[in-house]
């Protein structure tokens, strides 16, 4: 008793936002002052609410719901327009289209992790196997969406499924189980004033009365499905108001009144004919033409009997002309797929096209920089040539070492920076013109190579710009106190995973204790430089360690050591001089230009650190950063 008074008081809070009837979400939705989506969500409502009082109605709201949800790429109100309209055309009797959408809706529910819209197409599903007569799947379906929205504790639709698991159970004979259930689907939708619902409800626990042979109990249940019916009006469950009569007819039947069994079947039969419930117009017409052999009534006979050809030739045709409104909804929906993967194609290409164009214009800016800072660098040094005409000749060997640095710097420039953008310029073009012809994985494939030509080309722009800064004296020192296991354990956090998807091990030893002052950014490049080279330099299957101690010197060494291919004793000279810089792609094809060990060797000035080099063919090398002068801590 306890339990049915929290329930109760639960119920009471929720029912003045949950229990809107059709007419008062019909007038929201006409007011005009709702959003797309709030208007979505109406329609949404009225179209479930109406699919068993009003079918054409329902169709009509679900179909405006779909085109509105497509329009402005809503998912869920695209996958509850689907859900609905597959109840209407289960409700017609079109089960393979019916199905066709559940499953739309379904698939479009789970890809959003919705349990409410899972829950929902169970209840779908529940309704087209009750139809089938599959009574199995029938109960499994109904007892799990009654357990999803149970779980959820969502007290309207936690009504309507205890409803339909208590007819399900009605249907296979589990009476008691029956019982139960709609007695909780009566309290509930009572409770929220869920009328359609709650007349369903009543028409359950009639049979089951009537099942139990309890006749005054099943009448006066079937009796107050009618008064809600008369109540609601246009409105109404009609399916629940004609089997209520029916029902009537039956217990009537049972107790020996023919007089108003006949009168509850001529209800029946004028309501169903009323609202189109073809279904129960053929079992009606056959129970009054019974009825009439029985009692004799010959003249009864005969109008039953004509009164039956002549409805089901009308049915015939009323049906046909439903079912062609069902047909063109079906072309229309295909219609609004065919014009969103239209949209979503387009979308897509002019995405592609807009990301190429601002590549291409970073690319260009980034460029045209490069040159201006090179440009106010080389005026200087030429102005500072053409004052300085009496140098000695140890200074002119300095200007012809600048002078060949010049050279090979424009030569990076010329190769390194011209190359890609001949690339990225061929690519674009090749978009441009060719782009109706070209496929979604050929621009997908052109787009991937482009973004690696420009991340390539932006990251040797960097370095060029860094050493531009560095030899104009703008570029700044901050030294602090830098402590190397923590750097040396970020460096190895960044290139670990690139190490093991190359099959390269990475190690690190270091002593726990070891500090240096300098520029903690310009150190992690010069560590992240030199492991960045020794896992591109190594094969698969070899070893890069990173250490660091104190040597006998009081000197703190970091060391980069790999088993790789090695570096000629010829060009190991050439590794930290531009004017003779030296370059050589990776084991895995991986490019570089040299700049990044030319930028450690101007980080490593700056921070008063030595770099030393050894290194053998086939065996492997080794790069030692000294640090002299740093006591312990």
């Amino acid at each position: 008793m306890r339990t049915i008074l929290v329930i109760f008081s639960i119920v009471v809070v929720l029912h003045c936002s949950i229990g809107q009837d059709v007419t008062t979400l019909q007038n929201k939705l006409n007011s005009g002052k709702l959003s797309t989506k709030d208007s979505i969500l109406t329609l949404q409502t009225l179209s479930r609410d109406l699919a068993f009082v009003n079918p054409t109605k329902s169709l009509e709201y679900a179909n405006y719901c779909l085109s509105m949800s497509t329009r402005i790429g809503y998912p869920e109100g695209i996958a509850n327009a689907y859900r609905i309209l597959s109840a209407v055309y289960s409700f017609n009797e079109s089960y393979f289209i019916s199905m066709e959408y559940l499953q739309r809706s379904l698939d479009i529910f789970k890809t959003l992790n919705d349990s409410i819209g899972i829950a929902n197409c169970y209840i779908s599903l529940g309704h087209t196997c009750r139809r089938l007569r599959q009574r199995e799947d029938e109960i499994r379906y109904h007892k799990t969406s009654y357990e999803i929205f149970t779980k959820l504790d969502i007290k309207d639709r936690l009504g309507v499924t205890s409803h339909n698991l208590g007819e399900s159970y009605y249907n296979v004979g589990e009476l008691q189980k029956a019982r139960e259930l709609t007695r909780l689907a009566i309290f509930m939708n009572d409770s929220i004033n869920n009328r359609p619902v709650l007349s369903s409800c009543y028409k359950v626990m009639a049979l089951i009365e009537f099942a139990e042979g309890n006749f005054e109990e099943a009448k006066s249940n079937f009796y107050r499905v009618l008064e809600i019916s008369d109540s609601l009006g246009e409105n109404s469950q009609k399916v629940a108001t004609t089997e209520a009569m029916l029902g009537l007819a039956h217990v009537f039947k049972a107790e020996g009144n023919l007089e108003m069994q006949m009168k509850f079947l001529v209800q029946a039969a004028e309501f169903s004919e009323e609202n189109h419930l073809a279904g129960f117009l053929k079992s009606i017409f056959q129970e009054l033409l019974e009825v009439s052999i029985e009692n004799g009534d010959h003249a009864a006979t005969l109008k039953y009997l004509r009164l039956n050809q002549s409805v089901r030739d009308s049915l015939n045709v009323r049906q046909l002309r439903d079912r062609y409104n069902l047909t063109k909804t079906v072309a229309k929906i295909h219609e609004l797929s065919k014009d969103k993967r239209g949209l979503e194609t387009q979308n897509s290409l002019q995405s592609d096209q807009l990301q190429i164009r601002t590549l291409l214009v970073i690319v260009v800016v980034i460029f045209l920089l490069i040159l201006l800072m090179l440009l106010l660098k080389f005026l200087r040094l030429n102005s500072s040539l053409n004052a300085r005409n009496r140098l000695t000749e140890s200074q002119n060997r300095d200007l012809e070492t600048l002078n060949n640095t010049k050279d090979k710097f424009f030569s990076i420039v010329a190769h390194d920076l011209k190359n890609p953008l001949i690339s990225l310029n061929s690519f674009s073009s090749l978009l441009i013109d060719n782009l109706d012809d070209l496929s979604k994985e050929q621009i997908s494939e052109m787009g991937k190579e482009i973004k690696s030509s420009v991340s390539n080309t932006i990251k040797m722009a960097e370095n060029l710009i860094t050493w531009a800064m560095i030899q104009m004296k703008e570029y700044q020192y901050k030294p602090e106190t830098v402590k190397i296991e923590s750097l040396t354990s970020h460096i190895f956090s960044v290139y670990n995973d690139v190490a093991i998807q190359k099959g390269v091990r990475l190690g690190v030893e270091v002593d726990d204790d070891l500090v240096v002052t300098g520029d903690k950014n310009q150190l992690e490049f010069i560590l992240r430089n030199l492991v960045n080279n020794a896992v591109k330099f190594t094969k698969a299957g070899g070893t890069v360690d990173i250490k660091a101690h104190r040597s006998a010197k009081n000197e703190i060494e970091i060391s980069v050591a790999d088993s790789g291919i090695g570096i000629p004793k010829e060009k190991q000279n050439k590794l930290f001089d531009l004017g003779n810089f030296y370059s050589l792609n990776g084991t895995a094809g991986e490019k570089g230009t040299g700049l990044g060990l030319m930028l450690c060797h101007e980080f490593l000035k700056l921070n008063k650190a030595e770099i030393e080099v050894e290194s053998e063919l086939d065996k492997g090398s080794v790069f030692t950063v000294i640090f002299k002068s740093n006591p312990k801590p």
